[in-house]
């Protein structure tokens, strides 16, 4: 069984299973921050995070108040876009990746999706959360969301401990 690479994320250059150096490149052309802009848009369920975070809340306060038609089309919308973007594909989050980590003879001036795919055939070797890792770092928004989120979480589930242990009391 051959055993994945993991990159060194204090490192800013690996090698790929041809032995090609990727160096991380902080700025990007016009035409990769495009591909940026779509392809960030995409590494949550198709939609940007702020967008996401904004429709579960909106989606919360309806099924607050008792209202579930609204919340049923959101909910089967954010469904749907999970599914399409599933099938047959590189995830959103290592193609973002491939816009910053170039060999040094690439033109970072183009985007090229062939070149892009056959990039991240080169990176089969290392494991995915690595590339997850950096790729949540450069998605604008993500980690603060995510922050928000857990921390919710946390606080449910201390309100959930309470009532448990006062069932368990009585």
């Amino acid at each position: 069984m051959t055993k994945l690479k993991h990159l060194d994320l204090n490192q800013k250059s690996f090698k790929g299973k041809s032995n090609k150096e990727y160096l991380f490149t902080k700025d990007l052309s016009i035409r990769r921050f495009i591909e940026f802009e779509k392809l960030q848009a995409h590494v949550g369920f198709g939609l940007d995070f702020n967008d996401i975070f904004n429709k579960l809340k909106t989606v919360h306060s309806e099924l607050d108040k008792g209202k579930l038609a609204q919340p049923v089309i959101i909910v089967h919308n954010l469904m749907n876009g999970i599914a399409l973007n599933l099938d047959n594909r590189v995830h959103p989050a290592i193609k973002l990746c491939a816009l910053f980590f170039n060999t040094e003879d690439e033109d970072l001036g183009d985007y090229d999706e062939e070149a892009m795919n056959r990039k991240v055939d080169d990176w089969k070797e290392y494991a995915t959360q690595d590339f997850f890792h950096i790729a949540v770092n450069l998605v604008n928004g993500f980690i603060p969301i995510y922050k928000e989120i857990s921390q919710s979480i946390l606080e449910a589930e201390k309100v959930k401990q309470n009532i448990t242990d006062n069932i368990a009391e009585k």
